[in-house]
């Protein structure tokens, strides 16, 4: 008797485990993979951080190098400036250069365009999506229409126009220049990604080469800094 009443709640119990299951199965339903989407705004999101904390560490070392000056430490200034120099290196402060590749984007049949055929007109997320490809690919930086790209860079459209760090971009052909630490493999790369054939699908003519040196300018605007808050000196 025990037996068969071991063996009936034995069997209700997997009986019931099954029926948990189906249950759970019916009302979470598996989910569309995403993964690709949302690795790119988790890489946008840790390159803003990683931008935040560059702005912070440059506040704080300004503050220390007038401490020195005043103090009159000279080993001590020369190793703060150095950092410094460095830290606006990292944050696009300076101008850089080296290897990379030279990006042109331009309407198809470019002499057609006149009266008859207005000047096709490029949406900023296409824009975003290419930038966020070349930094998938290993981008070391980049530039647009001679703004550089930092992550606070700011592309977006007012009034019909594409503005980036709030400068209107000039007239087609627009160039892009890239430093990489493989000219090749990227230009192989972004040259068949998906960012550069929605803008083939949109009529617009990509073209990209490698190039044994580039000269990308420095971000030249403001940095505005949030939360920031005193560091407790070192003891």
């Amino acid at each position: 008797m025990k037996e068969r009443q071991f063996m009936f709640a034995t069997i209700a119990l997997i009986i019931g485990g099954m029926l948990a299951i189906q249950f759970e199965t019916t009302n979470n339903p598996v989910v569309r993979d995403t993964r690709d989407l949302w690795d790119l705004r988790a890489d946008l999101e840790k390159e803003k951080q990683r931008q935040q904390e560059l702005n912070e560490e440059l506040e704080r070392y300004s503050e220390l190098l007038d401490q020195y000056q005043g103090e009159g430490k000279d080993e001590k200034i020369q190793a703060m400036e150095n950092a410094m120099t460095d830290l606006k290196k990292q944050a696009g402060l300076t101008t850089v250069s080296g290897q990379g590749i030279v990006i042109t984007i331009e309407p198809f049949n470019n002499e057609l365009i006149g009266v008859d055929r207005p000047l096709p007109k490029i949406d900023p997320d296409m824009l975003r999506r290419l930038v966020n490809e070349l930094n998938r690919y290993d981008a070391k930086e980049i530039s647009i229409d001679g703004q550089r790209i930092v992550s606070k860079t700011p592309i977006r459209e007012v009034n019909g126009n594409i503005y980036i760090n709030n400068e209107p971009v000039s007239s087609f052909p627009i160039e892009i220049k890239v430093l990489a630490k493989d000219n090749e493999k990227l230009h192989q790369k972004i040259i068949a990604s998906p960012a550069v054939e929605e803008f083939i699908r949109e009529n617009f003519l990509v073209e990209s080469s490698p190039a044994a040196k580039v000269i990308l300018p420095a971000f030249d605007k403001s940095m505005k800094v949030k939360f920031m808050k005193p560091a407790k000196e070192e003891t």
